[in-house]
């Protein structure tokens, strides 16, 4: 090989030798930018959570010295940064607190790191707020103690609702001690958490031997029976979804007391809820209503009385109807019973179907004032006849205002001939301004006496009183009464008889 190509040769080795220094070179570069990149990022996402973080941070020398905060604890404590540099962290803490601060540093050298305590601040214009404070002991590159780190949060409000809670607890406390009524809360298996102190009152039990009372102790059976069944019941409705969470139910109940007595009691109850309305516990309000509840039930002796005082009286009526008209009375007994039976069907209460049956058995009891020869005249009615038997409505209702009964029976006499659409008489009244009683006996007193003999004419039979009825109901007859009608004779089999 001559001089010059091992001249060239080395001139090729010493360019691809720079050519590839060149490249790494680039490389080197390249990676360089991307650290710088990386660090620029990283730096922007410290600065943005830096200053946008709601709690406060701050870096202070080894002395306690302000270095760094962020924007949230300088409006915190109410100095700027420039300010807290020639500040120390004993500057701003209330005198009471510098021997825990002493402590907690401290314990921060041995340990790097510390729980979060509550302490106070003094701020710029020397208010004093509370504080929930973490800090962390930093260090160097050789692992030095440099400084200390902190994140410091405002608990000002915290504290203010924290006080208002304990406050608002003190007071339904007292009102819940104080009250006559006795207040309890259970769990869901029933079990008392919580019982009033007027529980020594309503029952004679003292808190803790109540607490541990089960029901069967508490309740007389046929209350107990009662309870579980109610407490059932709004349970399936609570997981029905459809239940109102805001709730509450009553129920009266016959409590054992701790001499041996029982007293009644009225249990206002309603579900105690987490966030998601979801039931955790219930809440009862107990009051004692043994007093009223047994004037109720002297009032009831006193109805019962009045009551079977009332038939007795009826019952004469009807003897005298039945002495000078025995057909009239005959009339009456099955009109009454009839009217029961549309009562029933109907579903109305069994107090307003006895009230009905009693008005039945003398609907027409007013006719006593009419002469006998004109009830039992065999031919038809002349004008002014008629008219003096529609006066019967009138005579029944003067008959019987002044009569002292648990139902308005006046009432139902003087309108049974009364129809939907203000046809009848004697008050020409219409639709709802009838009462009930007398729209059933309306219905009931056409039927038997289009379907019975008349001294005046045979009887129309009863499918024509049936399609009388019908063809006219919603119009001279109640709707719903003349349903419950067609639906005894021709669904349940019912006969007049």
């Amino acid at each position: 090989m001559t001089d010059h190509s091992r001249a060239i040769q080395e001139l090729t080795a010493e360019y691809d030798a720079l050519k590839k220094r060149i490249h790494e070179l680039e490389a080197m570069e390249v990676d360089r930018k991307q650290d710088e990149e990386s660090l620029r990022r990283s730096k922007e996402k410290y600065r943005l959570l830096y200053s946008s973080m709601r709690d406060g941070f701050v870096y202070l020398d080894m002395d306690g010295t302000f270095m760094e905060c962020n924007p949230a604890f300088e409006e915190m404590i109410g100095y700027k940064l420039q300010e807290l540099k020639n500040l120390t962290f004993t500057d701003i803490t209330p005198e009471k607190w510098q021997a825990y601060d002493e402590e907690a540093v401290r314990r921060l050298r041995q340990t790097g790191d510390s729980e979060a305590g509550q302490k106070e601040f003094r701020r710029k214009n020397g208010v004093i707020f509370p504080v929930e404070i973490r800090a962390t002991l930093l260090r160097d590159d050789d692992g030095k103690p440099s400084g200390f780190g902190a994140i410091v949060r405002d608990i000002t409000e915290r504290m203010q609702a924290e006080v208002a809670l304990r406050k608002s607890e003190e007071r339904y406390r007292l009102i819940a001690e104080n009250t006559a009524d006795t207040i309890a809360i259970f769990d869901l298996n029933l079990k008392p958490t919580y019982i009033s102190h007027s529980i020594l009152n309503l029952r004679g039990y003292t808190v803790r031997e109540a607490m541990k009372q089960t029901w069967n102790e508490i309740l007389t059976p046929d209350s107990l029976e009662r309870a579980t069944k109610m407490f059932a019941d709004q349970m399936a409705l609570e997981s029905s979804g459809t239940a109102d969470p805001a709730r509450s139910t009553y129920l009266e109940l016959e409590e054992n007391c701790k001499d041996g007595s029982t007293i009644w009691v009225e249990h206002a109850a309603s579900f105690l809820r987490d966030s998601n309305l979801k039931p955790t516990g219930i809440l009862t309000v107990t009051r004692n209503i043994t007093a009223r509840k047994l004037a109720e039930m002297e009032l009831q002796k006193t109805l019962e009385r009045l009551r079977k005082s009332i038939a007795v009286t009826i019952q004469v009526m009807v003897s005298a109807i039945e002495v000078r008209d025995p057909y009239t009375a005959g009339h009456q007994m099955r009109v009454a019973d009839l009217a029961r039976s549309i009562a029933t069907e109907m579903g109305l209460n069994k107090d307003k179907i006895e009230g009905i049956r009693m008005a039945g058995s003398i609907h027409d009891i007013g006719k006593l004032a009419i002469p006998s020869e004109i009830l039992a005249k065999p031919t038809k009615l002349t004008d002014l006849e008629f008219s003096l038997i529609k006066e019967h409505s009138q005579s029944g209702y003067e008959m019987l205002k002044n009569v002292e009964s648990p139902w308005p029976l006046a009432e139902i006499l003087y309108q049974h001939h009364e129809r939907m659409n203000g046809s009848g008489y004697p008050r020409k009244l219409k639709g709802e301004e009838i009462i009930i009683e007398a729209r059933i006996i309306a219905v009931a007193d056409v039927v038997e006496a289009m379907a019975s003999h008349r001294p005046y004419r045979p009887g129309l039979g009863l499918d024509a009183a049936l399609e009388e009825i019908e063809k006219n109901k919603g119009i001279a007859y109640d709707n719903d009464v003349v349903d419950a009608c067609l639906r005894l004779f021709r669904e349940k089999g019912y006969q007049l008889t």
